[in-house]
């Protein structure tokens, strides 16, 4: 039977792990569970973990840290002149985790379940797997972070043996860069009821917070800012964080550094107190963010505080006292297990794994997708304006598959376009965009239906299958609710966003096409209408249409345009 090893693919640290007889272990390399997630570049080689973090003091221009806030962006790392996506960083600690797993125990090292943070992207999550088989891995899961944590709770908790039980659990993952909150119902099937969370917040923005004030103190006593040079930031990330760290256990921790770098070569340190208390301060603001995540995924998933029976305290940030006080407030202090928050991720990692290989572990494990996932469609036929659609709304269990029925616009319509984004905002703007796909049609009469279908797999990932009914037209890609009635398909009718990929002589065939519909519409209704005072007024607001239309007055087309459909519309509410 094949072995999938866990690994915790961290901002600030990562660790790999495997089932040891049936139990969870992490794999203690270079002396430590933890291997830092940095990465240096050296003369001739790349170089990870311990001493990659101790060249960032020294080396900041070569050395790269937290790229997992970036990971399923475009943003590029350069280096002496080469260029790195996120995915290739991330390679290289993930190579650096399988190869000093395979020398440790002798075995090899392919097959994993890597875990991310639960409110990840699917660009994110595919970023993620694209790094794992760019270290020549062979990824048989993405999970989300804070059900490996749970996970890792019932196995701890109860054994390989369920105790039958049902319990309410909270997971509060506060690590380097992301946050995360799931609410779960624990027993013999594990089910994730509500995810919530932050991918940019976490510890880091913690140390930033203490890096601002060191800089602050220099600006004062050495007038020289050095909020953009690099050397001097590094060096003042790692005091930082030290005393982060420090104020955890102690209620003042003091940074003292000299000789930090500079432009201009001057003797420049810093000296300063910090007090517990003054730190607190510092970060209520983010702390504020995760108490209002954490009501949100409460919320959704239908329960109250007093239904949580167990809080699972996750990352190295849940130390902090004010994060902890901040959890008792809502929850008590009884009911926090004592968990390793570094490595119990990991460790839900290697069993879901061995859950996987069908090794002795009795839990079945359900989850939830993080984002709702919509597609673009008109409001209805007489209006060119956008709204996304849902099809998958988010905290749906998955796997999952979901369609609904659209209609086309146009007669004979040409094709449609299928526009695929993630959020929970109706407004196309404001929601992410994951991706599009065309189908070519069969010619057909207009509002001929059109099924479009989403799924989420096991790991989160969409795909798209989109389907003209009664027609042998279909399509199905792998893309990086209740039904709406007679809501419209996009036919490349949003202009901010599809004229960008469009050229002039298409843009103005899309016009030329919005035209004609309008003018058929408008005459398909006119000759329904008896003579009359409604009827006058469609034929004159025709006739001014078609006027405008042959000047080149475009913001008279634009008003004369508006009057019509405005009219069309209450003409259709009257109707109804």
């Amino acid at each position: 039977m094949k072995t999938i090893f866990g690994i915790d693919l961290g901002t600030t640290n990562s660790c790999i792990s495997w089932l040891s007889n049936g139990q969870p272990e992490v794999i203690s390399i270079q002396g430590s569970p933890l291997v830092p997630s940095v990465v240096s570049f050296g003369s001739d080689e790349v170089i990870v973990g311990v001493r990659a973090r101790n060249r960032e003091v020294l080396d900041p221009e070569n050395t790269v840290s937290s790229v997992k806030r970036i990971m399923g962006t475009d943003q590029l790392v350069d280096i002496s002149g080469q260029s790195f996506s996120p995915e290739k960083i991330s390679s290289y600690i993930l190579d650096f985790l399988k190869v000093q797993a395979q020398e440790i125990l002798g075995l090899k090292v392919e097959h994993v379940v890597i875990t991310v943070p639960a409110y990840f992207s699917d660009a994110q999550r595919r970023a993620t797997r694209n790094a794992g088989l760019e270290a020549g891995l062979k990824v048989e899961r993405i999970i989300n972070e804070p059900t490996a944590a749970a996970l890792f709770y019932t196995h701890a908790d109860t054994g390989t043996e369920s105790s039958g039980g049902k319990d309410h659990v909270l997971v509060y993952d506060l690590g380097g860069g992301t946050f995360d909150v799931s609410v779960l119902r624990m027993g013999e099937i594990n089910e994730v009821l509500a995810s919530s969370g932050n991918t940019e917040l976490g510890g880091n923005d913690f140390d930033q917070a203490v890096v601002r004030l060191c800089l602050d103190r220099i600006m004062q006593s050495n007038g020289m800012d050095l909020r953009s040079y690099r050397p001097a930031l590094a060096r003042l990330r790692a005091a930082a964080e030290a005393a982060k760290i420090n104020l955890s256990f102690h209620p003042f921790s003091r940074i003292e550094e000299s000789l930090i770098p500079n432009p201009k070569n001057t003797e420049i340190s810093v000296s300063l107190e910090i007090a517990r208390e003054q730190f607190e301060e510092m970060i209520a603001p983010y702390l504020e963010t995760t108490k209002k995540e954490v009501d949100t995924a409460l919320a959704e998933s239908g329960l109250k505080a007093a239904d949580i029976d167990n809080v699972l305290l996750v990352g190295g940030s849940t130390r902090i006292p004010a994060v902890i006080s901040l959890l008792e407030g809502y929850f008590g202090s009884s009911c926090m297990p004592a968990i390793d928050p570094d490595l119990s991720v990991a460790k839900g990692a290697a069993i879901q794994g061995g859950i996987i290989t069908g090794a002795h572990i009795h839990q079945v494990l359900v989850d939830v997708n993080p984002h709702t996932l919509s597609t673009e469609a008109l409001q209805h036929d007489l209006t060119p304006v956008l709204k996304c659609v849902p099809i998958i709304p988010r905290n749906t269990q998955i796997p999952v598959t979901r369609s609904e029925l659209f209609y086309t616009v146009f007669p004979y319509q040409e094709k449609v376009r299928v526009t695929v984004y993630q959020g929970e905002s109706t407004h196309p703007d404001e929601n992410t965009l994951i991706g599009s796909m065309d189908l070519r049609l069969i010619p057909a009469p207009a509002n001929s239906p059109v099924l479009i279908e989403y799924g989420y797999d096991l790991n989160g990932i969409i795909k798209v299958r989109v389907e003209q009914k009664g027609y042998s037209a279909m399509r199905e890609i792998n893309l990086d609710s209740s039904r709406q009635d007679q809501m419209f398909l996009e036919v490349d009718l949003d202009k901010d966003q599809n004229d960008q990929d469009m050229d002039t002589e298409a843009a103005a065939e899309d016009d030329a096409r919005i035209t004609n519909y309008i003018l058929h519409k408008s005459r398909d209704i006119l000759d329904t209408l008896e003579e009359g005072e409604e009827k006058n007024t469609l034929n004159k607001l025709i006739a001014d249409y078609e006027k405008a239309l042959k000047g080149d007055d475009e913001d008279l087309v634009d008003e004369v345009e508006e009057a019509l459909v405005d009219y069309l519309d209450q003409l259709q509410d009257r109707g109804e």
